[in-house]
């Protein structure tokens, strides 16, 4: 199956700005939980609108499904790469097996793929990479050398 392929500029761009982000000490450290990032949905002024994808939290600046806000995605961009049903295989925090999170070494190099992809819109479109996601990070935690993450 053929699939949109990242022009290498771009490619560039998304992994200078998370190379950015592991090089700055205010934001290289800093992480939230699923729980915190759930407060995140733009309902709140006090609580921006935030994503996540592949663990990176991410601050949207544009507009994005509203499914996304305040929401990890990687489980969702899988299922939809997969061709599987949204409305009920997309788990949200607080909901049963909303844990494990998907494991980055677990996916083939497609999927990996749609979600630098997935990744990249939010970033080209003006978000920023904030934190890590601390319950995505100990999920990934039995494969400690994957440098995805």
């Amino acid at each position: 199956q053929e699939y949109y392929i990242t022009p290498p500029e771009v490619r560039s761009q998304t992994l200078k700005w998370i190379s950015e982000f592991h090089s700055d000490p205010e934001r290289k450290d800093t992480t939230f939980s699923a729980e915190q990032l759930s407060k995140y949905n733009g309902s709140d002024p006090a609580y921006p609108a935030h994503t996540c994808v592949m663990g990176y939290i991410v601050k949207l600046e544009s507009w994005v499904f509203p499914s996304w806000k305040g929401h990890t995605i990687t489980r969702r961009n899988l299922l939809q790469f997969n061709g599987k049903s949204l409305d009920t295989n997309d788990i949200r925090f607080n909901q049963p097996r909303f844990r494990p999170l998907p494991n980055l070494n677990e996916c083939s190099e497609e999927e990996k793929e749609y979600l630098y992809q997935n990744l990249e819109s939010i970033l080209h479109q003006g978000g920023t990479i904030v934190a890590r996601l601390q319950d995505f990070l100990n999920d990934q935690k039995e494969y400690p050398n994957d440098d995805t993450i």
